[in-house]
């Protein structure tokens, strides 16, 4: 029985008698919403152009940011004025790029690889080095932000990508609708990491 609303679940098909509460009518037709032609098009049903605008404006104020703030700190020793990264602003789609690179290493089960690896020309495939450069990679990954850190809330652990996972759990229902016969589970995600929240079971397979 759900805690929530008192809802009675059951594994038995129950018989309809009676008319049903109007509240418990499905009027909308179960299955996918949006018609789709390619996986562009269903990445961005979930990534909008809100979400990767955001990304793409928190990224660039973050890095001039802490340029800004290391060349004030060189200045004051005496240093070079030389600029230790000169950055290029990030747009839209190359941050598309970016991303794209992410998941073709996923999709390789290249977790195990370095990047340098990655963009090595003689043993790896040639979509890396051929849509950015390892130095350009490396910069995107490091200044990657998602979220103003100065107006932060602390007391919020997931404030770094708040903003962001809001508009992305947004979108989820706008797409598919279900019928009235639906299954609920959960999955167990094995984690090894800093995380606050992650449990340790030992009868489970995956114990973290």
């Amino acid at each position: 029985q759900s805690k929530k609303n008192g809802v009675l679940w059951t594994t038995q098909t129950t018989v309809a008698r009676g008319r049903l509460p109007a509240i418990n009518i499905m009027k909308a037709k179960p299955g996918v919403v949006t018609s789709i032609r390619t996986i562009m098009d269903a990445f961005k049903l979930f990534i909008t152009d809100k979400i990767l605008d955001e990304i793409v404006w928190q990224t660039n104020r973050y890095a001039k940011r802490y340029l800004d703030q290391q060349e004030q700190k060189r200045s004051k020793c005496g240093a070079s004025q030389t600029k230790l990264v000169q950055w290029k602003d990030l747009d839209r789609i190359e941050l598309e790029a970016f991303l794209g690179l992410l998941i073709q290493s996923g999709i390789g089960h290249s977790n195990h690889e370095s990047v340098t690896q990655l963009w090595d020309i003689s043993d790896s495939l040639p979509i890396y080095h051929a849509t950015m450069s390892l130095h350009r990679f490396k910069d995107l990954l490091r200044f990657l932000r998602f979220d103003d850190r100065q107006r932060r809330d602390k007391t919020d652990r997931l404030a770094p990508i708040r903003s962001i996972f809001e508009c992305f759990v947004k979108q989820l229902p706008r797409h598919f609708t279900p019928s009235e016969n639906l299954t609920i589970d959960e999955q167990l995600v094995p984690f090894r990491g800093r995380c606050s929240f992650v449990q340790y079971m030992p009868k489970k397979p995956a114990k973290y």
